[in-house]
């Protein structure tokens, strides 16, 4: 910069008129070269500064240094937090535990299953499999006395056998049979040698003979009837003198127990049922169907029918009676089970608030095949479920397994499959889960208050709402985490509950019908604790996943700062209107093919059958998954064309042109704001322009330059009169407003160095020329020039000499001219 323009300009005579000179450069501002503060401070009375870039980089530098004085503290507290919930609910882990579950008790065939008789095979499976898991099974232990250990000459490996004929007689094994050689005398007692200890002692090695006679209706005793009593499980409960199968019993290991997952108990059956109610409309005049007696080919038809012919439920209504069936007692039924004529089959038991009727498949053959020949499963069945409760060792994960299977009213079955895993936190992992969750509260704490006094110091320098959205995720990562370590604290170990659950079966004072209900009773008590505790955990992921959503949108906005970073949202907001009224129009039309498909198609295509499964499969043909539903080949004449009219409609308009709409709008404006972002005169890349504002803080606090948003409200303001004073045509055509740097020295109490190392870092950011040099003629001499001569010589050197208070202009307004503009300050 030389010396061109030094010192204090003077007027300029050239052929006794006086001219306006145009600005004038240095050699090394004209050729793109970074000025050096001591070039600015050479001239500084002639320097002055676009005013539209400077506000472009205050502005950066403003929400830049925001982002770093909030970003690591609110990093910090979310990654406090999703470390927290992740020691709570591992998603890892339980994604491992569910996959073996599906895999073992064969869960992928839960879909398939569509009838009753579908069901009963699935238990039948579903019990081999829970025996599998469980360590304390027969599978796994054989009776001492009946334990062999033999060498097997074909495989040249050891064997095990167990002969036991209590296992035969529970349906456990096919061979051997008892019979007289299976014990060597009466009875047998075997001392016990486990390290365990009894819950209770052994009951006398007696037979029941009363008992006996009164479940059999028939006047024997054990002895007497030993070749059946003790191939039945009558004879383990009331014959075990006769039979030879009285306590204690001592057992040896048949196999080593290989899995890492263990099921505790055996798995129980329950099923909630719809109340019976009096038949309406056409179901009531089946019920009053007159007979035929010549209709003698047509037994049922040809004469009087004793009892109801159908049976009528109402849908809103949960029976609540004692027993889930009564049927009429036959001949010889025992007394003991016949009670008012009715025995009574399935025993109510409450489970989290409702009616449930419950099986525990002890001897699951039986069980089952009792449960299929009294109808367990019928008209009045609205749900059935088959539960067990398994435990990972190792993590200490606990999982409720339910399966369940839903009637409509059609007789149709939905399965669905519910697991819900828990982990108990132990030792080191409980001390880190509280630590994480204080960490997040006591860093939310501090930066809500940060937050809330910068709103309360500085309330028009912030976007209020985006301020207002920033105190509201700060005060949700307080108030949740503490809800969470609080109610936390209050839960019970699962270890505990799933130890009440196996003592009620082990605190059991017999097996006989009476004990095995009550235990059943309290097995379902503890099963309610426990499926609230699950409860519970679903509840907080749920939250935890509304949490980390609003944190989600939090960390989107944040990233606002930075022009270049900001191209989503600024997308998404331009493309908002449009997006609005095209979404509009594309529910009207998506909803009403979605109503024309299940009305005409839905009897016919199970795809379209409800108005939301039509919803579905639509959404699946958008993403173009199909275009020919699974059951067209059925359809013939006017139902195929009526689809196919429906199919090329809704290709035609949703998939082609509406979807294509949609891509329209945000590419155009994407090309918007990527214009927009072209630009930009002082912005660079977001890692480039944060990494520079170390220096940046540090030029501020060597030269103790003003508060960024101190200047970017004076820059501002400096605007809002100057377009009150130019008029609004005038401001527009002012392009390139400058600034003297005199101005900023004087009006923040700046030092020339200072201003000229500020100045000079700004321009070395800028991809155009941010200062400029000009001669200046006093105030009376360069408005009589201007005042003489024409308006096209004003416009061509574009030189305004008014008096106001700043200069800026609007970003997205500046297109630099040929020349700039000068402006002062007064």
């Amino acid at each position: 910069m030389g010396g061109q323009g030094r010192g204090k300009p003077r007027p300029t005579n050239r052929g006794g008129s006086l001219k306006v000179p145009e600005p004038k450069k240095t050699a090394k501002a004209s050729s793109g070269q970074i000025l050096s503060p001591e070039e600015v401070r050479s001239d500084f009375d002639g320097c002055h500064v676009r005013a539209d870039v400077m506000l472009e980089r205050m502005r950066l530098e403003d929400g830049l240094m925001d982002f770093i004085q909030t970003m690591p503290l609110f990093l910090l507290c979310l990654l406090c937090f999703l470390v927290a919930i992740s020691i709570l609910s591992p998603a890892e882990e339980t994604s491992a535990i569910h996959q073996h579950l599906e895999a073992h008790f064969q869960l992928e065939d839960v879909a398939a299953v569509k009838d009753v008789a579908g069901i009963y095979d699935f238990v039948k499976t579903f019990e081999i499999k829970n025996l599998d898991m469980r360590p304390t099974s027969t599978r796994y232990w054989c009776e001492h006395r009946y334990f062999q250990y033999l060498w097997d000459d074909h495989y040249a490996i050891p064997r095990t056998a167990c002969s036991s004929p209590r296992y035969t007689s529970l349906g456990l094994q096919s061979a051997p049979a008892w019979s007289n050689d299976s014990t060597t005398s009466g009875h047998r007692r075997l001392g016990g040698g486990a390290s365990s200890e009894a819950t209770h002692q052994s009951p006398p090695c007696e037979d029941n003979d009363t008992a006996y006679q009164l479940e059999e209706d028939k006047n024997v005793t054990c002895h007497e009837d030993a070749s059946h009593a003790c191939q039945i499980d009558l004879g383990i409960l009331l014959c075990p003198r006769t039979c030879g199968y009285c306590a204690p019993f001592e057992y040896e290991k048949m196999k080593r127990f290989g899995k890492p997952q263990v099921s505790l108990l055996p798995f129980v059956v329950y099923q909630s049922r719809l109340r019976e109610t009096e038949c309406h409309g056409y179901a009531a005049l089946t019920q009053e169907q007159n007979y035929n007696p010549l209709l003698s080919l047509l037994p049922a038809m040809d004469g009087k029918k004793r009892g109801q012919i159908l049976t009528c439920v109402d849908r809103s209504q949960k029976q609540s009676s004692e027993y889930a069936l009564y049927m009429d007692c036959p001949e010889h039924t025992p007394s003991h089970r016949c009670v008012d004529g009715k025995v009574g089959i399935g025993l109510k038991q409450n489970f989290h608030g409702e009616p449930v009727y419950a099986e525990m498949l002890i001897e699951s053959d039986k069980a089952l095949t009792s449960m299929q020949k009294a109808g367990w499963i019928d008209m009045q069945t609205d749900t059935v479920s088959v539960s067990t409760m398994v435990y990972t060792e190792g993590v200490e994960m606990f999982t409720s397994l339910t399966v369940e299977f839903t009637f409509d009213y059609a007789g149709n079955v939905e399965g669905a499959v519910h697991m819900v895993t828990y982990r108990d936190l132990i030792r080191t992992a409980a001390s880190n889960f509280a630590g994480c969750l204080a960490t997040t509260c006591v860093g939310a704490f501090i930066a809500l208050v940060s937050l809330v006094t910068y709103l309360c110091c500085h309330p028009d320098q912030y976007n209020l709402g985006l301020m207002l959205y920033a105190i509201i995720s700060r005060l949700v990562l307080l108030i949740y985490p503490l809800i969470l370590l609080i109610s936390w604290s209050h839960q019970a170990p699962m270890s505990h509950e799933y130890d009440l659950l196996v003592g009620t079966f082990l605190a059991n004072e017999g097996m006989d019908q009476e004990h095995v209900q009550h235990s059943l009773a309290e097995y379902f008590k503890v099963k309610g604790v426990i499926y609230e505790e699950a409860a519970w955990l679903e509840r907080h992921r749920i939250a935890s996943y509304v949490v980390l959503y609003v944190q989600f949108l939090q960390m989107v906005l944040a990233f606002n700062v930075h022009p270049r970073v900001a191209m989503l949202t600024s997308t998404v907001q331009r493309a908002l209107h449009n997006m609005m009224h095209f979404f509009f129009i594309f529910a009207i039309l998506f909803l009403m093919l979605a109503f024309m498909a299940n009305f005409l198609l839905g009897g016919r295509i199970h795809l379209f059958g409800t108005f939301g499964s039509a919803c579905s499969a639509q959404i699946r043909m958008l993403f173009g998954e199909f275009i020919y539903a699974e059951g067209v080949e059925m359809l013939s004449g006017t139902s195929l064309a009526m689809y196919w009219l429906y199919a090329i409609s809704f290709m035609l308009i949703v998939f082609f042109t509406l979807l294509n709409f949609f891509l329209a709008i945000i590419v155009d404006a994407f090309v918007e704001v990527k214009e927009a972002c072209g630009q930009l005169q002082c912005t660079k890349s977001f890692f480039s322009d944060l990494c520079s504002m170390t220096l940046s803080l540090h030029l501020q606090r060597k030269h103790r330059l003003p508060p960024r948003k101190k200047v970017i409200k004076y820059l501002t303001d400096s605007l809002e009169t100057y377009n009150l004073q130019k008029g609004e045509e005038k401001a527009q055509n002012a392009k390139c407003p400058l600034v003297p740097a005199r101005d900023f020295a004087r009006d923040f109490g700046l030092t020339e160095e200072a201003v000229s190392h500020w100045l000079c870092r700004v321009e070395s950011f800028s991809s155009m020329q941010v200062i400029h040099f000009q001669e200046f003629f006093s105030q009376e001499t360069e408005t009589k020039e201007i005042e003489e001569k024409e308006p096209e010589m004003e416009e061509s050197t574009g030189v305004f000499n008014e008096k106001f208070d700043a200069v800026s202009i609007n970003p997205d307004e500046i297109v630099a001219p040929a020349e700039p503009v000068k402006v002062t300050h007064i």
